[in-house]
């Protein structure tokens, strides 16, 4: 046998060989994929009621943004589209998760009531204290006995934005019911731009000269927030 002819045959053998090892770790990939709904199934069900509870909360806050718009808030409509970002940026990172373990990423319709621009700010913050003080602790106890770091993690970054929004929410509520519109008017005058972390959904004013505090991504992960019409 000629030398060429060898040749030929030693990269044929190759080639049949690499295929082969290419359809077996493609067949071994999809046995995983499959099987991993099997091996997280309290982690899929957690992400999947973090996914609905934050597509709700992010549908809802679009809605208080237009109609504190139409209102004539504008400070406020803003603050509300900020959170809409910040909670679809949470929602985006439970359906990713969820997908990535094999799991289907589906949720329902969203309830949203209408209300004035004071009653949504009241509904507003009593959303995120239940986020913060009962949906998030339950879901990281049913996230522990499997241990999936992505997925704690994910929810430890929704978790510290809530509180954020929480935060300056509450500092609004406080004199909101009596002198509503003392503190819209404020709100309107002193309102400046919001960026949001792409990453865990963090909002701050401006963007950071350094990472991001909660996820440590680079500041280049902040987007700023459009402005409401």
């Amino acid at each position: 046998m000629s030398k060429r002819l060898l040749c030929r045959g030693v990269r044929g053998r190759r080639a049949f060989f690499g295929h082969a090892a290419a359809l077996l770790s493609g067949a071994l990939l999809a046995r995983r994929a499959a099987a991993a709904p099997d091996a997280y199934p309290q982690t899929l069900a957690a992400l999947a009621r973090a996914h609905q509870r934050e597509t709700d909360a992010h549908r809802r806050y679009l809605a208080f943004s237009k109609r504190a718009a139409q209102d004539g808030y504008r400070g406020i409509a803003y603050m509300f589209a900020a959170f809409a970002a910040s909670e679809g940026v949470h929602a985006r990172n439970f359906k990713a998760l969820i997908v990535q373990l094999g799991g289907r990423a589906e949720v329902g319709p969203t309830t949203i009531a209408p209300a004035t621009t004071k009653q949504n700010l009241i509904a507003a913050v009593d959303d995120e204290i239940d986020s913060i003080e009962s949906l998030y602790p339950t879901l990281l106890e049913r996230l522990q006995p499997e241990g999936n770091a992505d997925a704690i993690r994910s929810v430890q970054f929704a978790w510290e934005s809530e509180r954020q929004h929480r935060d300056i929410m509450q500092k609004i509520r406080r004199y909101s019911p009596i002198l509503f519109e003392r503190v819209a008017k404020e709100i309107d005058d002193k309102t400046g731009l919001y960026f949001v972390c792409q990453t865990c959904g963090f909002t701050l004013n401006k963007v950071p000269n350094t990472a991001c505090r909660i996820c440590g991504s680079a500041p280049e992960q902040y987007r700023q927030v459009q402005v409401p019409a």
